[in-house]
């Protein structure tokens, strides 16, 4: 079904591309859930050094909106990452190079 590649990160083909993705985006996920907080802001320098230190952040993050989409069905972009720590993406500034996510909240009124 795939190969690996590297230690850290399984190549999949086919149907198992979003795999490759879901793990390359861990790192988001994981710093997020340790963070906690309900807004949390990171600059793509951040970004860079904490998340992606040895690829640094993809060029499309820098110049595309639609790359920071809350939306899991593109796992070529980040959603994964986010949305699996229960965040989204609130506010992007692709100019002054920051992102701000706010934690999900559940809302009651669903199950009262």
């Amino acid at each position: 079904m795939g190969e690996v590649s590297t230690k850290d990160e399984c190549v999949l083909k086919g149907e198992g591309a979003e795999m490759t993705r879901a793990k390359k985006y861990d790192g988001i996920t994981h710093y997020l859930k340790m963070n906690n907080g309900s807004q949390v802001t990171l600059t793509f320098t951040q970004f860079d050094e904490l998340l992606f230190p040895r690829s640094g952040l993809p060029q499309t993050a820098r110049q595309d909106l639609d790359w920071w989409a809350n939306d899991y069905r593109h796992p070529e972009k980040g959603a994964y990452g986010w949305l699996n720590a229960n965040y989204e993406v609130a506010q992007v500034n692709l100019v002054k190079e920051y992102v701000v996510f706010n934690k999900l909240v559940k809302s009651n009124w669903l199950y009262s």
